[in-house]
């Protein structure tokens, strides 16, 4: 069997969907003949992933005077016959395949439709009409069940992964004096309510990996006169890993949006997965992998009082309770990488009748 995962925009790239794309389709290729097809670019994109692995790449034209999807599909058409199977999360090229009778396994990530009406009968035909559907959580299959007639398609939840394997850190939380938030400033992600928040903890600095606009971040700093922010920029997956070893509390601070019944954040498996404590707002995304006190701690998305009271309550805990909380977040997490989610995948293209 030979699968090609579509992904029509440019790679290396930093954004989350292309850190997911490129380690799935890298696992993918340990089991299965897989090829990746791109919008064509000159740098090295395994180098600059850290990856090695037997990934066919296959760079494709997106542009001819303009940029276009239109241009990427035309010069697509030929590798048609060449596969089993394309793995697919671009609404347009889904529909092109289809169209065209190629077998299409489709991702879900979030619904299209209710940000952009327009789209609405492009993912209704291809939510219909793909060989299958793969979700990246649980909430995100029963809404997308709920708007469209896919009882009939074959369906499956493979949440993301974490992009390194690590043993069990023992860490020392009988002292914690600062919390790390990894990610970008998108207004949705929540770094201006957890900025904000941090004026009731002087004593605890909040460190923030990750790059983006943040003028409103630094005028929050600004009207509270906060000293205990501190920005530590955009780090690569190595830099980021070696962080993540030293830290012991991290925080997912989203707040309400569009996106909160299909956000999956990548950093939730790798916080887990570095043996750390985990804060999250409660977003039901995340309640499919975070039982507050047991695995993690949960508060009231977008409630202040919420996170400073949960907060509170991590740093009065016994470092006995914490180390307690962060080997079943790290047990947790071994569920959660890319060769797991590989092999699921796999799993199910084959059950397809």
């Amino acid at each position: 069997m030979k699968i090609a995962y579509l992904y029509p925009e440019k790679l290396p790239s930093k954004k989350a969907r292309s850190i997911s794309v490129i380690n799935t389709a890298c696992s993918l290729s340990k089991y299965i003949d897989t090829s990746l097809l791109y919008e064509k670019s000159d740098e090295n994109i395994l180098e600059f992933y850290g990856l090695k692995c037997n990934l066919n790449l296959i760079p494709i034209s997106r542009k001819f005077i303009i940029r276009s999807n239109k241009i990427f599909n035309f010069n697509l058409k030929k590798y048609i016959k060449q596969f089993d199977y394309f793995y697919v999360r671009h609404l347009k090229t889904a529909e092109f395949l289809i169209k065209n009778n190629a077998n299409v396994i489709f991702e879900c990530h979030e619904i299209f439709s209710i940000k952009n009406p327009k789209v609405e009968n492009i993912e209704k035909f291809v939510c219909e009409n793909s060989k299958g559907l793969i979700f990246i959580n649980e909430t995100l299959q029963k809404e997308i069940n709920k708007y469209f007639n896919i009882n009939h398609i074959s369906q499956k939840v493979v949440h993301n992964g974490c992009g390194f394997e690590l043993e069990y850190q023992k860490k020392d939380f009988s002292k914690i004096d600062e919390i790390y938030y990894i990610g970008s400033f998108q207004p949705w992600k929540g770094v201006e309510f957890l900025v904000e928040n941090m004026k009731n903890f002087p004593n605890i600095i909040l460190k923030i990996v990750g790059d983006g606009e943040k003028d409103k971040i630094l005028k929050i700093i600004e009207k509270y006169g906060l000293k205990n922010i501190e920005f530590l920029g955009f780090k690569k997956h190595n830099e980021i890993i070696d962080i993540l070893k030293q830290s012991k509390v991290t925080i997912i601070p989203n707040i309400k949006s569009n996106f909160i019944n299909f956000s999956s954040p990548i950093k939730l498996y790798e916080y887990l997965m570095s043996s750390n404590i985990v804060l999250a707002s409660n977003m039901p995304t995340i309640k499919e992998i975070i039982k507050d006190g047991y695995n993690g701690f949960l508060f009231d998305i977008e409630n202040s009082k919420s996170f400073r009271e949960k907060l509170n309550y991590i740093l009065s805990l016994p470092s006995e309770k914490l180390e307690e909380i962060a080997k079943n977040g790290y047990e947790t997490s071994k569920q959660f990488t890319w060769d797991n989610r590989a092999k699921q995948i796999i799993e199910f293209i084959k059950s397809i009748k």
